[in-house]
């Protein structure tokens, strides 16, 4: 029962009577009105739809916003996290650029694009979700050699890495006899450190603003992690005294592009098969690990 309040009339008022509504009958109504209530708040957006179906076309749209000179197109081809490395002087002097830099860059051009009289790719290695692609691009003066990490993220295929070299017109990318031979030491100190969970081999290996992008591993579709956070975890297992030699690691590819060079591994660890996509730079005389894409090239339903 709902109790009725007293009200005092006024001389001239006239009092209405308004029966009290059974409380059941509220009850029916105020469920009836959920329903209604529930279609008035906003609905979640849907995920956009993916993009770069392939890597192939990851690179094309990288391709069509540096000739359209548009940050909008980069945004859409590259991971935001890719660093792009490269050297310069016959010094090796290492240079990097993130994504916000050069979308400044491409945005002040914008009112000018000077587009490539000739590009073209080849894909150096494509296993599963993890692809390495060599892209090069041709201007009157210059010509742009590109080794590219492509990765498949929820969002679709995205580079996630590039290291290049910039010849001058009629110059041919050059490489040291040794190349090879040193690029492969750098990569037995990689699989070493891995074996001790060292981080100081992992510092001495790689720049230290390498990133790891991690593409199926441990139920994880897509995810990434700068060089310092896996040098923790080789720290924390180093502490406790773990190893693991028993993995078999194996350098599968080499290619060698002058001051750049691209690398592919595979290692069975825990039972899985993983490959490592790895972007390497010769600064300062010594070759460096600069990007990495790793993970499981046939996960699982």
């Amino acid at each position: 029962m709902i109790r009725a309040r007293n009200y005092q009339l006024v001389p001239g008022q006239v009092r209405s009577h308004i029966p009290a509504m059974p409380r059941s009958l509220l009850l029916l109504m105020t469920l009836a009105l959920l329903p209604a209530c529930s279609h008035t708040r906003a609905m979640s957006p849907s995920p956009p739809p993916r993009q770069n179906l392939t890597p192939e076309e990851a690179v094309r749209t990288y391709f069509l916003a540096s000739d359209t000179s548009s940050s909008h197109l980069l945004r859409s081809a590259f991971h935001p996290g890719a660093v792009m490395h490269w050297v310069e002087g016959d010094g090796g002097v290492p240079r990097a650029l993130t994504q916000l830099e050069w979308w400044q860059r491409l945005d002040e051009g914008a009112s000018h694009p000077l587009p490539a009289t000739e590009r073209h790719m080849t894909v150096l290695d494509h296993e599963g979700p993890l692809a390495l692609v060599e892209a090069v691009s041709r201007w009157p003066g210059h010509t742009f050699d590109d080794l590219l990490l492509v990765v498949d993220t929820p969002a679709g295929w995205r580079i996630v890495g590039k290291v290049f070299q910039r010849l001058e017109a009629g110059e041919q990318a050059t490489a040291s006899a040794s190349a090879q031979e040193e690029i492969r030491a750098v990569l037995a100190g990689k699989i070493e450190a891995h074996a001790i969970y060292s981080p100081a081999l992992l510092h001495q290996t790689h720049t230290p603003d390498c990133l790891y992008f991690r593409v199926h591993v441990q139920g994880v579709p897509f995810s990434w992690e700068p060089l310092s956070e896996a040098a923790a975890r080789y720290a924390a297992n180093q502490d406790v005294g773990v190893q693991d030699r028993a993995s078999p690691w194996r350098i599968l590819k080499v290619e060698v592009r002058g001051s750049v060079a691209a690398a592919k591994l595979d290692v069975v660890f825990e039972g899985v098969r993983y490959i490592d996509h790895l972007l390497l730079v010769r600064t300062n005389g010594q070759w460096k690990i600069a990007a990495a894409a790793w993970g499981n090239p046939r996960p699982g339903p």
